[in-house]
């Protein structure tokens, strides 16, 4: 079988077709809550790393896609929104520091990019369509 691959999370592919959505939003959210926990704790104590908030995105896809048993866009959209409510979660959690304003603190363009952007779209490569993974060959990077 193939592997589906996102940084340091792989998982085994689920096809497309059926999917159960109780399972799979119960795997979106809880990989998503998961992570963005982790990543808001790491970011309030050790430091914040914007670039690798996608991970928040790929254990809320991938979750979501083994627990689910199959891929669809329905299944890659609840992913990627509870991928973003996650990284609000977690930024909430790392807080802003001493005199700055919290929303300028985390949206600036690197966590535009990181962390409201590549994080969702992840987590919808992830559980999405097989067809999104076909799209994703014609890109030149």
């Amino acid at each position: 079988m193939n592997k589906v691959s996102l940084g340091h999370f792989s998982a085994t592919d689920a096809g497309e077709g059926q999917a159960d959505m109780p399972k799979a939003v119960v795997g979106a959210v809880g990989g998503a809550l998961a992570m963005g926990l982790i990543y808001g704790v790491v970011g309030r104590f050790v430091g914040e790393y914007s670039y690798i908030a996608f991970l928040i995105g790929a254990a809320s896809g991938l979750a979501a896609m083994k627990l689910g048993g199959a891929r669809s866009a329905v299944v890659g959209g609840i992913a990627a929104a509870a991928s973003l409510v996650a990284v609000l979660l977690a930024k909430v959690i790392i807080g802003a520091p001493e005199g700055a304003s919290w929303v300028s603190y985390h949206t600036t363009m690197f966590d535009i990019l990181f962390c409201y952007i590549a994080c969702p779209v992840a987590a919808f490569f992830a559980a999405g369509s097989d067809k999104i993974r076909e799209l994703t060959k014609h890109l030149p990077f």
